[in-house]
């Protein structure tokens, strides 16, 4: 394996200062003395500068060949440290991997990841807190999670988007509400409704002051709520209207006496859910996988760092 990610050269270089002599490094290499010099000529020639000196007793590093020999011995270690970890995703040993979740997006989205991750890595334990927007992004910063799925997150030093997916506003109407065959509703005639909207906790309720801004309503709500599943429940009891999330290319359907709509008209906001990571913080073996898991399902828009 080592012969795919190392080159020959690599190995030659390590070896002639372990020896002290392009021979002995020969011998201990099972390879002919000749073809170990000649790699060195040839790197000595791309690098202009003497990896070498070329003693009577032997051979000894430069200051230059002393550096390149550093990052060679750096890069092995880190090798042996990712073939460790790729031991543990053969089901080896046990994982765990502790993710931060945006409410919204905990009802539907992140469920159905999760359970194709389950499913695939049944030894890998996965530790969810759901919470509010805000401290999805604290939660990766101070290391508490591995990493975080968040709504359109504000740029934070040490923090890295390597993932993101679209979500749209929908209206959650009870499954009497009149539509007379539309499968739509204005944000105009909703926004008219006994309304239940999300509170400042909640991402959401930005989104949702947003649109009636842009068409200049004032919002009148019956309820505020820092759940997205009360919204739902208070809809199906009568109580009024809801506004939630949902991932883009979802079907619009009737469920459990709701139904969930789309909002007419050009001043309807979108965002998205952004998988977020610390850019100084290495992550475990069952986390990279998870992670890698969640940018394929969510589809990579690459990744954004945060200065």
């Amino acid at each position: 394996m080592s012969r795919l990610v190392f080159s020959r050269f690599a190995n030659y270089l390590d070896e002639i200062a372990r020896q002290g002599s392009i021979r002995k490094a020969a011998e201990a290499l099972n390879v002919s003395a000749s073809a170990i010099d000649k790699q060195l000529i040839l790197a000595e020639e791309a690098l202009d500068v003497a990896l070498f000196e070329r003693l009577p007793q032997g051979m000894r590093p430069t200051s230059a060949g002393e550096i390149l020999l550093l990052a060679v011995r750096e890069w092995r270690r880190e090798f042996a440290r990712v073939k460790t970890e790729i031991e543990q995703l053969k089901g080896l040993r046990r994982g765990e991997v502790r993710i931060a979740v945006a409410q919204e997006a905990a009802l539907d989205f992140v469920p159905s990841i999760l359970a194709k991750f389950a499913t695939q890595h049944p030894r890998i334990t996965s530790g969810i807190r759901v919470v509010e927007s805000g401290s999805v992004r604290q939660m990766v910063m101070d290391g508490s999670v591995d990493f975080g799925l968040t709504f359109s997150p504000q740029p934070l030093p040490g923090v890295v988007v390597t993932a993101s997916s679209q979500f749209n506003v929908r209206a959650v109407v009870p499954a009497s509400y009149p539509l007379d065959g539309r499968n739509s509703i204005s944000a105009g005639e909703l926004l008219q409704q006994p309304i239940i909207i999300p509170d400042v906790n909640i991402h959401l309720r930005d989104v949702v002051d947003l649109l009636a801004a842009r068409i200049r309503m004032k919002l009148q709500p019956v309820m505020t709520t820092n759940s997205i599943e009360l919204i739902k429940a208070m809809v199906r009891q009568g109580i009024g209207v809801g506004i939630v999330t949902v991932s883009e290319g979802l079907l619009l359907v009737e469920t459990d006496g709701v139904r969930v709509l789309g909002i007419d008209g050009k001043h309807m906001p979108s965002f998205s859910l952004s998988l977020i990571a610390s850019t100084h913080r290495k992550l475990s073996a069952a986390a990279v996988l998870a992670r890698r898991h969640f940018e394929l399902s969510m589809g990579e828009d690459g990744e954004r760092r945060f200065p």
